[in-house]
């Protein structure tokens, strides 16, 4: 059986088609994506603007005919936290719908969480550590602790990097500001106490590990200490936006919300006494896969 999993999200439309083998395993076959930011138009106005939807049709399009092409059985496509805040949302869905056949789902930031850790769970496997699985996308982020396996919290806060860079914006103050006061804010809706590990999941996590590659030089990239985190962090913040696109080979929508996710990511690994974070490779693309299968 053939899959195609869309995570449509506020920095961009990720799509993944893969093939289900009769054990169960899983082959990837074509990874497509789409530099559409919602969160632009969203996180300003609360509107998906005609611009942008006229986009998102033809993107439905090609991805729908990259589906034909190859194959594919099922169609899932999830969107995220721009959709979720869009009050236009609904006759957007229908449009995509009509033109390219695919139908969309807004999902809950909890539902969002429970398939990224499904991701991870089926891709790393977890001791008995206790994990800090940290999801950094364009509109929210998702915290979810994991202890033994299962689930001890786990809540969605709407600290994405598109929407704090358009909030830092209105209140004409940094990005790296406005997430310190969000964390100050918010500290009894934490989780508490310390952790063993951290495990980073999305685009942004993603760009991190391909960063330590190309700026310390040095392998694997699957996982990342603190302090090679601080000096990715102090290198690339110290880099021109305009010159990190050629510099570190980075899509030009992550140049700008990957210096407040480098950020983010350290205050929470200093405040949970985090040493290592591990980065898998996996999103919520593979656990809507992941989570049919089981």
């Amino acid at each position: 059986m053939r899959i195609s999993s869309i995570d449509i999200g506020s920095n961009a439309i990720r799509q993944l088609i893969a093939e289900i083998g009769p054990d169960g395993s899983l082959k990837i076959l074509k990874k497509h994506r789409e530099m559409i930011r919602l969160g632009a138009d969203v996180f300003h106005g609360g509107l998906i603007q005609e611009h942008t939807e006229k986009r998102l049709v033809v993107a439905f399009r090609r991805m729908a005919l990259l589906s034909r092409k190859l194959k594919v059985d099922r169609q899932i496509a999830y969107a995220t936290s721009a959709f979720r805040d869009a009050r236009n949302k609904k006759p957007i869905l229908a449009a995509i719908y009509k033109e390219s056949g695919i139908r969309i789902k807004v999902i809950s930031g909890q539902k969002e969480a429970e398939l990224i850790r499904i991701a991870v769970q089926k891709t790393i496997g977890l001791n008995n550590e206790k994990c800090l699985l940290i999801d950094i996308g364009g509109g929210s982020i998702e915290l979810t602790q994991l202890e033994k396996n299962k689930i001890a919290f786990s809540k969605s806060f709407k600290w994405g990097m598109v929407r704090m860079l358009a909030e830092a914006e209105s209140l004409k103050i940094s990005a790296r500001e406005l997430l310190r006061q969000k964390i100050e804010q918010q500290q009894s809706k934490l989780p508490q106490g310390s952790f063993d590990i951290a495990i980073g999941t999305g685009g942004n996590m993603d760009a991190m590990a391909r960063l330590k590659l190309k700026i310390l030089k040095k392998g694997p990239n699957t996982f990342i200490t603190r302090s090679e985190l601080e000096k990715i962090e102090h290198v690339f913040s110290k880099t021109a936006i305009h010159e990190r696109i050629a510099r570190f080979n980075i899509k030009p929508d992550r140049a700008d919300v990957l210096e407040p996710a480098l950020f983010l990511t350290l205050s929470l690994m200093k405040k949970y006494e985090i040493k290592k974070l591990k980065i898998p490779g996996v999103g919520l693309k593979e656990g809507a896969i992941l989570s049919l299968l089981s």
